[in-house]
C-alpha cells in the first residue's frame, strides 16, 4: 500500500481501487495468519480483495462436490464478513478454484470436468448472495501445451464465461496444475480467449446484417465474394486467428509442418522483441527504488 501511495498518491489510493489482493482460505474452515493480516490491510485501505478457496474434494474438503460447495461457502463468507467489519463497503469478490483430487495419485486435478461443475455452481451461489465472482481460467493438469492442455483449458474457460463469472484469473499460460508456466501456452491461451470472446459476442441481428437486399440481388446460383456488403465487413465480421493454422494440409507440409507450439514460440518471441515498457516518471521511479532498498 505504501508503494501504491508513491505511485498513485495516498489520497487517491484511499479513494479508489488501484490494486487488488488475492486472499486464499486455508481449507478446511480456516485462514493462515499471513492471509488474515493481508486481508485486514487491504480492507483498511479499502482496496478490493478476492476471497478465494481452493478446496480439494477428497482431501482438504469432502469427497462430494456439494459438500465442498457448502464448506467453501462458509470459508468465503467468513472472509468477506471480516472485510466488512473492518471497513464497511470495502470491495470483496467471492472466489473459487476448488476441484477434486486424482484418487490414484492424490494430485490436484484442475483439468477435471469436476472443476467446471464447481465453477458453474460457484457462479450461481455468487448471484444468490449478490456478490461479484472469481473463478476458472484456462486450466490444465498437462505438463506441456499439447492436446490435453488444449481441451482441458477450453472446457474450464468456456464454462467460466458461460457461467457469468466476473473476474477471471489464470486465463493464460498455466500448466501442470498451477505448478508451471509456459510462454507458448500463454499465447495459445490468448488465442483461445479471443475465440471465446467472439462466441460470447453472439450474432448481431439488424436490417443491415439480415442482408435481405443483397440476398435478393445475388439470387440463386450466385456468390457473395464481390458484393460491397462483403467487402465492407470482410476484415471485421469474423474472428481472425494469430496462431491457428487454416492453410490446408498441402500448404502446411510445404511450410515446414510447424505445429501450434512452434508457431506460438515464434509469436511470443516476436511480441517480446517488439515490447516497450510503459513510461514512468523519473522522480516516482526513484522513490520506488529507494523504498525497495530501504525495506530489503
Amino acid at each position: 500500500m505504501e508503494m501504491a501511495s508513491i505511485l498513485f498518491g495516498e489520497d487517491r489510493v484511499k479513494e479508489q481501487p488501484v490494486t487488488i489482493g488475492l486472499i486464499n482460505s486455508f481449507s478446511p474452515l480456516g485462514y493462515s495468519g499471513e492471509m488474515l493480516q493481508a486481508l485486514m490491510e487491504y480492507a483498511r485501505w479499502r482496496q478490493p480483495v478476492i476471497i478465494a478457496a481452493l478446496a480439494m474434494a477428497g482431501s482438504t474438503g469432502p469427497i462430494t462436490l456439494a459438500g465442498v460447495l457448502a464448506m467453501q461457502t462458509a470459508e468465503l463468507l467468513a472472509g468477506i464478513a471480516l472485510t466488512q467489519l473492518i471497513s464497511p463497503g470495502a470491495p470483496a469478490i467471492f472466489g473459487s478454484t476448488s476441484t477434486n483430487i486424482d484418487m490414484r495419485s492424490g494430485a490436484l486435478a484442475i483439468g477435471a470436468p469436476e472443476l467446471s461443475l464447481m465453477i458453474a455452481a460457484h457462479a450461481q451461489l455468487a448471484r444468490h448472495y449478490g456478490l461479484p465472482s472469481r473463478s476458472g481460467g484456462a486450466l490444465t493438469d498437462a505438463s506441456y501445451p499439447d492436446a490435453q492442455a488444449g481441451f482441458e483449458s477450453m472446457l474450464a474457460l468456456l464454462t467460466t464465461i458461460n457461467s457469468g463469472v466476473d473476474f477471471v484469473l489464470h486465463a493464460g499460460g498455466i500448466l501442470s496444475s498451477y505448478l508451471a508456466f509456459s510462454y507458448e501456452k500463454f499465447v495459445l491461451d490468448d488465442e483461445m480467449c479471443g475465440m471465446v470472446r467472439r462466441l460470447q459476442r453472439g450474432i448481431e441481428v439488424t436490417p443491415e446484417t439480415l442482408a435481405y437486399d443483397v440476398i435478393t440481388q445475388v439470387g440463386s446460383g450466385g456468390n457473395y465474394l464481390a458484393e460491397m456488403h462483403t467487402v465492407k465487413r470482410c476484415r471485421t465480421e469474423f474472428w481472425q486467428p494469430a496462431i491457428c493454422d487454416r492453410s490446408g494440409v498441402e500448404a502446411w507440409m510445404a511450410g515446414g509442418r510447424q505445429d501450434a507450439v512452434a508457431r506460438a514460440r515464434q509469436r511470443w518471441q516476436k511480441l517480446l522483441e517488439e515490447h516497450e515498457d510503459p513510461s514512468l516518471d523519473e522522480a516516482t521511479a526513484r522513490q520506488l527504488q529507494e523504498f525497495v532498498e530501504e525495506n530489503k
